[in-house]
């Protein structure tokens, strides 16, 4: 397993309430939420997003195109907290 840091972090908004923020700043950390604590049913960019992280994982990708869709993820799920808020 290659675990790699993000350039910059993804913040998250997690829980029942959407009250909890994760600082996302690995890859590891963006799979773990991506497979067990996402809070939405799954969408296209999810599924892109797992298989992004993997392939990082594995060794096949760099980690900014893991973040990239994590983001695009984040976003799709309404989960994406924005750095000034």
């Amino acid at each position: 397993m290659q675990d790699q840091h993000f350039d910059e972090p993804v913040r998250v908004a997690l829980g029942r309430s959407g009250n909890t923020i994760y600082k996302v700043e690995r890859v590891a950390q963006a799979a773990d939420i991506l497979m067990n604590r996402w809070p939405a049913k799954t969408g296209r960019y999810h599924v892109a997003a797992r298989k992004a992280c993997l392939g990082v994982l594995e060794g096949l990708k760099e980690a900014h195109y893991a973040r990239a869709a994590f983001v695009n993820a984040a976003i799709e799920a309404d989960i994406l907290v924005e750095r000034d808020a």
